[in-house]
């Protein structure tokens, strides 16, 4: 009895939790590079699209921390941000007026101080929702009665019936990001590693969370072939 009740509970809570709807990984790595060789990453900011617009700065200034915080719990070797990438190349005037072609010259001069560098694009970050139909399934329902027994002493007695329960039409709110993250080694600016990662879940702007997964996962892997 105590293995019934007990599957009703787990069902009803995993039917209340935020479900996922799906994840896919797509990975591509060069065969003939060796890994092992990497002892300095810089990790590039992350660069969103143009929906991410209504993602407030606050917000973003956390997702570039929770970025370079995996980055440097899994890599296991030198983590140069990008900020310290324009310092060590003397381009830090040039960030401040236009950020993009400091980019392209750090990216021109990485060998300098690293053997390899990250960037990461935010493809999608977007909030959608549909209407999920009403529907009928059968549950167990807890039920109690009183009885006498042989003695005239008053007892209780618990069992479970089975009863239909309508669940009306509601809303579902959907999250999806999909993010890009691609590495080069320095000294030909030459692609080793990449990955496609789409996320959707279902519910509301549950985004933050699932860019954490994303990075964990991307630096996780990537980690593991410099070791």
């Amino acid at each position: 009895m105590f293995k019934k009740v007990f599957s009703v509970i787990l069902l009803l809570a995993m039917m209340s939790l935020p479900q996922i709807v799906s994840a896919e990984k797509t990975d591509w790595f060069n065969r003939n590079f060796y890994f092992r060789n990497i002892r300095s990453v810089i990790v590039f900011d992350v660069t969103p699209n143009q929906n991410f617009g209504r993602v407030d700065t606050i917000l973003l200034r956390n997702l570039q921390d929770v970025y370079i915080q995996n980055a440097q719990k899994n890599l296991r070797c030198n983590v140069i941000t990008e900020a310290q990438a324009q310092r060590m190349l003397n381009v830090e005037s040039l960030a401040y007026s236009n950020p993009l072609q400091a980019r392209h010259v750090i990216m021109q001069n990485a060998y300098q101080i690293a053997d390899a560098w990250v960037v990461a694009n935010v493809d999608t970050w977007d909030d959608n929702s549909y209407v999920k139909p009403g529907y009928t399934v059968w549950e167990q329902r807890r039920e109690t009665r009183t009885y006498y027994d042989r003695h005239g002493n008053r007892r209780e007695e618990t069992y479970y019936i089975q009863v239909p329960v309508t669940y009306p039409p509601r809303r579902v709110d959907v999250s999806t990001i999909q993010m890009t993250l691609q590495v080069y080694e320095a000294q030909h600016g030459e692609m080793i590693f990449a990955r496609k990662d789409v996320r959707d879940r279902e519910d509301f702007q549950a985004q933050k969370g699932m860019f954490g997964r994303i990075c964990n996962s991307f630096f996780e892997d990537f980690g593991k072939k410099l070791h």
